[in-house]
C-alpha cells in the first residue's frame, strides 16, 4: 500500500503544517488493512454466500495528485490491489471503495496543499492461480505499442519516478 503523505517527513520544519491524518475508521489494526465492504474475515458470511468461498481478485487503480500551485505537475500512481469477493461485480465495487478510502490531502514541503484522488479503476481480474507460491502470476495484460508503454514507464528510461 502506498503511503503518500501518511508519514511526517523527518526534515519537516516545525512551522509547517503536519500531513493530514487518515481518520481512525480507515485504519484497522497493525496490518493496516481497511474495511472495504463485506463481512469481517473473523465473522460469518453474508447469507447469500453462505456456502461459497470468496475468490481472489486483483484490481488495477490509477490515482492522481493535484494542487492549486501554478507550477505543480500532476503525478499519477498505478497500484495493484488484492481483493477477495464472491463475484467480479463485488470485486469491482470493493476496488472502487478501496480507491476512495485511499484519497488524501496534505501539505508538501512548500506548504502547498496536495490532493490524491482515485482517477480510475482500470481493471478487475480474478486471480486464476491463488496459491501465492513463488512464481504465482497475479496480473498480466497485453499491449501492442511498446514505445507508448516506455513513454510512461520511468524505469525503462533510467529515470527515477
Amino acid at each position: 500500500m502506498s503511503n503518500r503523505g501518511s508519514e511526517p517527513d523527518s526534515e519537516q520544519s516545525p512551522d509547517m503544517p503536519p500531513p493530514v491524518e487518515l481518520p481512525d475508521e480507515l485504519v484497522e489494526g497493525a496490518d493496516r488493512s481497511i474495511n472495504i465492504g463485506g463481512e469481517p474475515t473473523t465473522g460469518g458470511r453474508a447469507s447469500a454466500f453462505a456456502g461459497a468461498e470468496p475468490e481472489a481478485y486483483v484490481a488495477v487503480l490509477v490515482t492522481e495528485s493535484t494542487s492549486d500551485s501554478p507550477d505543480f505537475q500532476p503525478l499519477y500512481e498505478e497500484s495493484f490491489v488484492l481483493l477477495t469477493a464472491h463475484s467480479e461485480e463485488e470485486a469491482h465495487e470493493k476496488a472502487r471503495e478501496y480507491g476512495k478510502q485511499q484519497e488524501i490531502s496534505y501539505h508538501n514541503e512548500h506548504q502547498q496543499l496536495v490532493t490524491w484522488r482515485l482517477k480510475h479503476v482500470v481493471e478487475v481480474k480474478q486471480i486464476e492461480d491463488a496459491t501465492f507460491d513463488d512464481g504465482s502470476e497475479l496480473y498480466s495484460r497485453f499491449f501492442r505499442d511498446y514505445a507508448r508503454y516506455r513513454s510512461f514507464e520511468p524505469t525503462l528510461e533510467g529515470e527515477e519516478p
